[in-house]
């Protein structure tokens, strides 16, 4: 059996992510992302997103060949993704992965892969004019303008997605950074998304892995041109 053959049939990544029990179905959050989700996908969660329903609106920028996720990108460009088969198959640990294309943004032309491993996983945001990719933590959500996305996640455990949150700009743009903050190990704050207020402000919710309680408020604000986290008190 394929431990990683999809993050969503992971139990225990699945059991393992904050807030499961309030949250819908294969998701991380009360907030799951519905953005660039593809046409004809009829699943809500983070984790059910559906590649033939991306396959079939991309069209000739990706396609599915055996185990490998092939992109063709609009300069020309290809790429091949590799599923480890063998090694996932075999239940080694490492380098078992699996590439699925689950998202797809057309207003700036940005595609979304789930990477799953042996245990956890994350995703790449690819912009198929160039192929440059930027790592996220989950499924991003639009500011009001779409002029960004964010992806927020935390998990306990090594079987969840990575504990973190991501702001890379919609559209490439040199005067826009992208901002990438990475729970330090030991640190107690499990994040999760709560909203965006305009286009500079990201509202979040965190609760303590050390005194659960009810969750605090918490943000990342846009000052002067880069993101601040502002943590709970």
């Amino acid at each position: 059996m394929i431990r990683v053959a999809t993050l969503a049939a992971t139990a225990v990544l699945i059991s393992c992510v904050i807030a499961l029990a309030y949250s819908p179905k294969y998701s991380f959050s009360d907030h799951p992302s519905q953005d660039g989700r593809c046409v004809g996908d009829d699943g809500v969660g983070d984790l059910d997103r559906s590649e033939r329903a991306c396959l079939e609106q991309v069209g000739e920028l990706a396609q599915r060949i055996g185990s490998a996720l092939q992109l063709k990108f609009r300069n020309g460009l290809m790429r091949i993704y590799s599923n480890e088969d063998t090694k996932c198959h075999s239940g080694e640990a490492e380098g078992c992965v699996k590439y699925q294309l689950t998202g797809y943004f057309p207003k700036h032309d940005l595609l979304l892969i789930e990477v799953d491993y042996w245990e956890g996983g994350d995703w790449l945001l690819v912009r198929a004019d160039t192929g440059d990719a930027s790592k996220v933590v989950s499924p991003p959500h639009y500011s009001p303008s779409k002029l960004w996305l964010v992806s927020v996640a935390s998990s306990v455990g090594p079987s969840g997605p990575p504990n973190g949150i991501d702001i890379v700009p919609a559209a490439p743009d040199p005067s826009l950074k992208e901002w990438h903050y990475r729970v330090p190990d030991g640190d107690q704050w499990l994040y999760e998304f709560a909203g965006w207020d305009g286009d500079d402000r990201v509202k979040l919710f965190v609760t303590s892995t050390e005194a659960p309680t009810k969750p605090r408020p918490a943000s990342v604000e846009r000052r002067d041109g880069t993101w601040h986290l502002t943590e709970p008190k």
